[in-house]
This record gives structure tokens, sequence and C-alpha cells, in this order.
């Protein structure tokens, strides 16, 4: 075992050949198994022996396409327009959802209108008035914590 971590270097080396020849080996069989597909095959059009020259062309064909017919030209229109149509009509709900979201949450602008229209806050909190009032409020017991918490002497100190 202390031959392995005294020779580390010739055991990477080792293993880095073994890798080379098993990745090499691998290769070969992966380009033997594509010469034997692209070998002659019965179905072929061609044979192997035959020349392969440029490719012939065709004769063109004497009668031209037929043309579109007035039909299928009215129903690719009507859809076209029947896409135009939903494309604006979704343009206008977007238009609508963003008018409808700049009022109601977006901007400055629209928190200080509706600031504006709540008027003032309140600015005085009422306290209730015994100790019994104030404990059935969650707020108020929080509040009571936080304040003991801080007039109580430290935790380092009691």
């Amino acid at each position: 075992m202390n031959w392995i971590f005294d020779n580390l270097q010739i055991v990477v080396l080792v293993l880095l050949g073994v890798g080379s020849l098993v990745k090499s080996l691998l290769e070969s069989k992966a380009k033997a198994a594509r010469e034997r597909e692209e070998t002659y095959n019965p179905e072929d059009v061609f044979a192997p022996d035959e020349e392969y020259g440029e490719p012939q062309r065709r004769p063109m064909p004497s009668v031209p396409p037929p043309l579109r017919q007035a039909g299928y030209e009215m129903e690719a229109a009507s859809e076209t327009a029947r896409a135009l149509k939903h494309q604006q009509d979704l343009a206008e709900r977007l238009r609508q959802i963003r008018e409808t979201k700049a009022t109601t949450t977006g901007g400055a602008a629209a928190t200080r209108a509706r600031v504006a229209a709540k008027g003032v806050a309140k600015s005085s909190v009422q306290v209730p008035s015994s100790v019994r009032a104030r404990l059935r409020n969650p707020a108020e017991v929080r509040r009571a914590f936080v304040m003991r918490e801080i007039l109580d002497p430290p935790v380092g100190l009691r």
C-alpha cells in the first residue's frame, strides 16, 4: 500500500495509458459498425459497382401547378381576419388590465391618490382603561413583554 502512495505518479500514468487504450478500442468498434452500415444492401437502388455520376435532372412537367382556388383564398383571408381581431381584443384587454393595475396597486402616484382619498390617519391610539381589557388585547400583551425585557435588569445580572 505504501508503494502506491510513494509512486503515485507512475500509477496515474498507467491508469491514463489503460484509459487511452480502452477509448481507442471503443472508437475502433464504433468505426467498424459505421462501415458495416455503409456497405451495400440488396434494397439499395444502385449496385456498388455502378458509377455514380452527376444526378440526372428530371424533365419539368409541361403542366403548370394548379392555381389556388378562390374558396381557399377567401377562407385563408377570413382566418387571417379572425386572428387579427383576436390580437386586437387581447391588446385592448391588456391595456385595460394595465390601467386598472396602475390605479389600484401601481406606483407612487397611485399611493398618493389612495392616501389623499383616505384622509389623515388617526394620530391618537386608544388605550384600554382597565388591566383586564389590556390583557385581552394581543397587541397589548406583546407590548407588555417588550416593556418587561427593557425595564428589567439584564439577564446576565439576574
